[in-house]
Formats: structure tokens, C-alpha cells, sequence
């Protein structure tokens, strides 16, 4: 495993692996395909194909549903969890670096605005933009037949 992140980190297998352990976090039990989606704010065949990566790479099984052999959930593995956690350390580092000359009312005054700012992200922020890319393609095609 830190051989392969050491390699090469795919961001959408870690977006996966992330949006699992938000919901897990969440209380979420089971996860699927569908509220992964939603959580990353992406149509459900992206999350679908995104989800097929992340479980090729070993981050994320698919387990299915003993009540009804049609549906599934989702888990992290034990390498997801330790991808995600390689991932938290890194971002701490990153942070620590850049911040090192930061008063510490200077980095509270950050974290407090940081969070305020994400607070105000709308939950599937992506699929808008996916809406708006999509009218702006309809607009293109209907002007170009109009000429």
C-alpha cells in the first residue's frame, strides 16, 4: 500500500474512499453507490465508474445486501483507511509548513474563517455545475441550429 501511494495517488479513488468515511461518520451503516454520489454532488454512473476505480485499487469493497442480492454497500478496506489516513497526516504537514510563521491568532482567525467558508458550500455543489454545463451545451446547440 505506501508503495502504491508512493507510485501514484488517483484523486477520484481518494474522493471515493473520503465520501465513504464522511457518511460513515455521519452515522450512514451502509453506504451506497447512489449516496456517494450525492455526497460528492456528481451524476450516480460518474460515482458508479469513480466507485469501480477505487475498488480496483483496493480502497473501497463492495458488499452485497443479504436481504436482497440486488442492492449493495460499500466499506472501506483496511488500505482505504490507511490511504485516507496517509492523506490526513500529509494535509496537517502541508498546513504546518506553510503556516510556521503564522501567530497562533493568526492561524485560529484562519481556521475559524476556513471553516465559515466551507460551511456555506452547498451540499452537491458539483451536480450544479454539471447543470449549468449542461444548459450552457443545450444554449450552444439551439444557437447553432438558429444559424
Amino acid at each position: 500500500m505506501q508503495q502504491r501511494l508512493n507510485q501514484h495517488l488517483n484523486l477520484a479513488e481518494v474522493a471515493v474512499a473520503d465520501a465513504l468515511q464522511e457518511l460513515a461518520d455521519a452515522g450512514e451503516q451502509r453506504p451506497t453507490v447512489g449516496q456517494m454520489a450525492q455526497s460528492l454532488g456528481i451524476e450516480p454512473s460518474r460515482a458508479s465508474r469513480m466507485t469501480a476505480a477505487a475498488i480496483r485499487a483496493g480502497l473501497v469493497r463492495r458488499i452485497a445486501s443479504q436481504a436482497d442480492g440486488r442492492s449493495s454497500h460499500l466499506e472501506l478496506t483496511p488500505e482505504g483507511s490507511k490511504a485516507l489516513e496517509m492523506i490526513r497526516r500529509f494535509r496537517i504537514r502541508f498546513f504546518a509548513q506553510l503556516m510556521s510563521e503564522w501567530s497562533d491568532q493568526e492561524c485560529a482567525e484562519f481556521g475559524r474563517l476556513l471553516i465559515r467558508f466551507t460551511d456555506l458550500l452547498p451540499r452537491g455543489f458539483g451536480s450544479e455545475a454539471t447543470e449549468r454545463k449542461q444548459r450552457r451545451s443545450s444554449h450552444s446547440k439551439q444557437t447553432k441550429e438558429v444559424l
